[in-house]
């Protein structure tokens, strides 16, 4: 979703520097001092505003991914670690320029080294906890999926084990796993359907949200809330699963409980289909479907098509 790069802790970043400055030669003690400095300066200088770069300008984000960032990884605690490493990159900007300043004046070029080193040590030791923090944050936003807020765009929605997975598979390009067991999915899914237009192809934009239970928002995991992110801000569309063979391990009456608090709160077309009907025979009112024998699913696709272009 962002291209940010591995952030280096504490430790490699000041092998990276101090071992490119060792690769330096001069006769000149004086030049060769300034240039160790210059060097080891220019890059940590530049490999902490790339650091601080490569992190989304937060004021410009969409909000269904400023409130995702938030949930994952929090954007307060972001901003107060970018903001360290910005003021890490100056403190060692002029920590550099004062010893090249007094490199050019004095002659124990040794000790002019020492100490420039040994201070722009401590500053990065003092910062390497917010440099491990956005390294761990950096892989949660790696794992986030790339969702188009633009593009037309499905909703797969319902209790854990309902089929959302087979659904999605059926539907579009996405290859989720699939498993018995309930919380197989976790977090949100995105694959895409293809659809003939009048004068070209269109893509619709299907999102398998990960399984909600009926319970308080306080309640939820982070799991559940990047799906109640996704319903919020994301959908033109909601396919709501029910499974009343209740294989899922749920009732009837927690999947329509769920259903309510979602047509209350979301102000989204819904299309609520009754799905395992090979197993249920169909004991519902809803649009039937199975995902094991394709019923129904031709009659979906029409609906989701004739809804959406």
């Amino acid at each position: 979703m962002f291209k940010i790069p591995p952030i280096l802790n504490a430790d490699k970043l000041l092998d990276k520097a101090f071992g490119r400055a060792k690769k330096i030669r001069s006769k000149d003690k004086r030049e060769k001092t300034i240039n160790k400095i210059s060097t080891v300066k220019q890059l940590l200088n530049n490999t902490l505003q790339k650091y601080v770069k490569a992190f989304p300008s937060f004021d410009n984000l969409h909000k269904f991914y400023y409130e995702l960032l938030d949930l994952v990884v929090g954007i307060n605690r972001l901003k107060k670690s970018l903001a360290t490493l910005d003021w890490a990159r100056k403190k060692i900007n002029k920590i550099a320029n004062q010893g090249i300043k007094k490199a050019k004046k004095e002659e124990d070029y040794k000790k002019i080294i020492a100490s420039v080193y040994g201070r722009i040590s401590s500053i990065l030791y003092d910062i390497n906890a917010h440099l491990a923090f956005l390294e761990d944050a950096r892989q949660k936003i790696k794992k986030l999926p790339y969702i188009d807020v633009d593009a037309p765009t499905v909703i797969i929605a319902g209790y854990p084990n309902v089929g959302k997975s087979s659904l999605l598979r059926i539907l579009s390009s996405a290859k989720p796993e699939i498993a018995s067991y309930p919380f197989t999915t976790k977090g949100l899914i995105v694959g895409h359907m293809e659809v003939n237009g009048k004068y070209e192809k269109k893509k619709i934009q299907v999102v398998e949200a990960p399984g909600l239970l009926d319970r308080p928002e306080e309640e939820r995991n982070e799991i559940e809330k990047q799906g109640m992110l996704a319903l919020r801000y994301l959908p033109n569309l909601i396919i709501f699963i029910i499974d009343a063979s209740m294989h899922c391990g749920y009732s009837m009456d927690n999947q329509l409980r769920l259903l309510e608090e979602i047509k209350k709160d979301f102000d989204v077309e819904i299309i609520v289909v009754e799905n395992k009907v090979d197993i249920s025979k169909g004991k519902t009112n809803f649009m039937k479907i199975s995902c094991v024998t394709g019923k129904g699913i031709e009659e979906l696709k029409k609906e989701i098509i004739k809804r959406l272009l």
